[in-house]
């Protein structure tokens, strides 16, 4: 009776962990492979890590945030100085509807392409809790993230470091 129990508690466990886990959510952990977006692009079209086999920036932003209004032209910069080499996406869960679509298209940015998270799903998968934070994603896997304003010289080492 005693080893029947033993057995189902271990079955219990080894279901209930099942249940758990989550291979697209490892918190955007630098060397393992980058979690999927869940966000749409401004054409409403969901837009995947894997779309692009470049070097992927991808950095989440809001609107009211002043050292994302400082990084977003320096990341511009960049792609500019590297074309087709870099892939610049903004990820934005808090600005919704028009409020998000007048931030996209406010400074007319070329190179980056702006993602909306309706439900905080792609934030809560990266583990942000802070903008700006930033992901340099090289070939699916995670290889560097950058937390809040950094000076050009940082940003611009760290990421072309990849190229």
């Amino acid at each position: 009776m005693k080893i029947k129990n033993i057995i189902l508690a271990c079955l219990c466990v080894f279901l209930l962990s099942a249940c758990f886990e989550n291979n697209n959510k490892n918190g955007g952990k630098v060397g393992l492979k980058a979690p999927e977006l869940a966000a749409k692009n401004l054409a409403g079209k969901k837009v995947k890590i894997s779309d692009f086999d470049n070097l992927v920036v991808l950095t989440f932003v809001e609107q009211g945030c002043a050292s994302c209004l400082k990084d977003l032209p320096l990341l511009e910069k960049l792609a500019n100085e590297y074309p087709k080499k870099i892939t610049i996406l903004a990820v934005d869960s808090i600005d919704k509807g028009k409020e998000f679509e007048e931030f996209a298209t406010k400074y007319d940015y070329k190179n980056i392409t702006f993602l909306q998270d309706d439900l905080d799903i792609t934030w809560q998968r990266f583990s942000v809790f802070a903008v700006p934070t930033t992901f340099v994603i090289k070939d699916g896997v995670v290889q560097d993230k950058i937390i809040g304003e950094k000076p050009w010289s940082y940003l611009k080492a760290s990421i072309a470091s990849w190229l």
